[in-house]
């Protein structure tokens, strides 16, 4: 009997589909192991704790909670330190034994409520993304260079902060900036940030994205550090903005150069305005206190206002509003703040950055004094200035010789201990120190007498050769005469500052995703030595403490990846600068 057509194709269809189906699981199976490859985290150290401690953290924060406990949290009032020796018994204080004994200093990681979930390294809603992303190398490479902007994720760092200290500004400032509650002001500082898709979370050596764009951060924040929040909308939102000043400036067609307008617009704006810091000026010389605000960003500086505002704003808009030089910035997040620039950015010194404001102190004047405003350039080799008080715009004439520097006369003295790098044949660090943050007024003694002198930070990072040992970040505190010509009177060795604190409450009551991140694992390196401290830690602010005179809370950013404020005793660092 003749076999049936359809049989025989049924037949040859069940042979064939074994091995089909063989092949698809098998290439099934190799497709998930390339998925795991590339989603599955890092190894990481105490990873589960720390990501326990940012749910816990941002569970909080989309509360409206954040108010830190300060239980157990003190800065000692004396350094201890003591010496280790390299191979040829040459003797050196560690870097790291600094933030060592700062470990139960009370500290803070900002995040700023008003960025959207969005842009966050781990979106709760986005259920592609890998259940560990900021451990992620390969996930945080494409996420920064993504095709919409509110996908890149932000990252906050460099802060500084102005404390709003009525001994020193203006009460029209203090008025524009104030909450009541209770009948009292509990706005106590502006804090500033630079926020960025940009970040070395990972470590450096990354490579810049052709997306890479700035962002100014600023919050409102009480006596605590906590991030202020406006309880008369409902439901509540914080007293932060994000600002995107270069977009804004790009659509003005403003530039630093060609007198001031572009003819042509560019192709995409440039990134002038980064690393930002707000300070008190006068308007005028006869002014007794601060009573205008100046935005001082890289080389650009400008007078701001900045105001507590109750028109609503939403996410995005960035109809910028112009009169004449002024000009209104939009927010690109939060509703609640409004700067507003009342002349366009004036370039201080061409290629500048690392300038911080300051004022001279005469002698038997007490410290809240505001005598003549200068400018520092360079902190040491030698302390370099410029007579600039930011009173008359521009505040420096475009086709003049710019502005006239001037230096320290006296030998500057060495470091108050040594440190593993001097120890080296050559070198492995820059030999010139730039500048951190400035000022804040000490009292000192030594054989020329009891005074008041001015304290500073400064930094120096390893040689850019070799490759890979480039970008490792040192600090020093340094003091000087605080009348011209500054001279500089005592110098501390070299020294790192810390990760966010396990010690203390500080890493469970932050929402800071990157706390828990990689950024941890990346340490100082220098001389083939690991220290316990970020590699790059950079401070970008000292400001004293509203009420506490003897305390001063030290900002700084991790890694380019996330900020942290430390309160520090004006005492520790003046021990500092004696030899151990």
């Amino acid at each position: 009997m003749a076999s049936n057509p359809r049989q025989r194709q049924g037949g040859h269809q069940g042979r064939l589909a074994v091995p089909i189906l063989v092949t698809l699981l098998v290439a099934n199976f190799f497709a998930l192991m390339l998925h795991a490859a590339f989603f599955l985290p890092l190894e990481i150290e105490n990873g589960e704790d720390t990501l326990r401690a940012f749910i816990r953290g941002r569970e909080q924060h989309l509360n409206g909670g954040g108010n830190r406990n300060r239980k157990n949290e003190s800065s000692p009032s004396h350094a201890e330190l003591l010496y280790s020796f390299d191979e040829r018994n040459h003797e050196y204080i560690r870097y790291d034994a600094i933030p060592s004994q700062l470990r139960r200093s009370f500290g803070v990681v900002h995040s700023l409520p008003s960025i959207p979930e969005r842009r966050l390294s781990r979106p709760s809603y986005q259920f592609n993304i890998p259940h560990n992303a900021v451990h992620n190398l390969t996930y945080f490479l494409e996420a920064r260079a993504r095709d919409d902007v509110e996908d890149r994720p932000l990252y906050l760092y460099n802060p500084m902060l102005l404390p709003l200290d009525e001994r020193f500004l203006d009460s029209s400032i203090v008025e524009d900036l104030s909450i009541f509650r209770d009948g009292t002001q509990i706005v106590s500082y502006v804090a500033v940030f630079r926020v960025s898709n940009f970040g070395n979370c990972f470590g450096p050596g990354k490579g810049v994205p052709d997306t890479y764009q700035n962002y100014l951060g600023l919050a409102l924040l009480d006596s605590d550090l906590n991030i202020i929040m406006k309880q008369s909308t409902s439901p509540s939102s914080a007293m932060d903005a994000v600002i995107d000043l270069n977009q804004h400036l790009y659509e003005l067609r403003w530039t630093p150069y060609a007198g001031g307008m572009a003819r042509r617009k560019q192709p995409k704006p440039k990134q002038f305005m980064q690393d930002c810091q707000i300070f008190g000026a006068k308007s005028t010389q006869s002014s007794i206190k601060f009573d205008q605000l100046v935005l001082l960003c890289n080389e650009y500086a400008m007078p701001v206002q900045l105001q507590i505002i109750d028109k609503d704003r939403t996410a995005n808009d960035d109809k910028i509003e112009v009169e004449g030089s002024t000009i209104h910035f939009a927010n690109t997040y939060g509703s609640n703040l409004q700067l507003t620039a009342m002349e366009y950015p004036n370039m201080i010194l061409y290629a500048g950055k690392n300038m911080h404001p300051f004022h001279a102190i005469a002698p038997n004047q007490p410290s809240t004094a505001i005598g003549p405003g200068f400018l520092e350039i360079w902190p040491s080799g030698p302390h370099s200035f410029t007579h600039l008080d930011f009173t008359s715009y521009p505040y420096v004439q475009r086709g003049s010789n710019g502005l006239k520097l001037a230096n320290s006369t006296k030998h500057e003295p060495d470091p108050s201990y040594a440190t593993i790098e001097s120890t080296a044949h050559q070198s492995p660090i820059t030999d010139r120190d730039s500048g951190s943050a400035c000022c804040v007024p000490i009292s000192w003694s030594d054989e020329d007498g009891s005074r008041l002198l001015l304290l500073g930070f400064s930094h120096r990072k390893t040689r850019k050769r070799p490759k890979e040992n480039a970008y490792n970040y040192v600090s020093r505190v340094y003091a000087f005469e605080p009348m011209p010509p500054f001279d500089v009177v005592a110098r501390s060795g070299l020294f790192c500052l810390g990760f966010a604190s396990n010690t203390t409450s500080e890493t469970e009551q932050t929402s800071n995703e990157q706390v828990a991140g990689a950024t941890s694992t990346y340490k100082l390196k220098i001389q083939e030595t690991q220290f316990d401290c970020p590699r790059i830690h950079f401070i970008t602010g000292v400001a004293e403490k509203i009420g506490d005179e003897d305390t001063i809370i030290v900002s700084y950013g991790v890694n380019d990846c996330y900020p942290r404020m430390m309160e520090v005793k004006k005492s520790f660092l003046v021990s500092l600068l004696r030899s151990p």
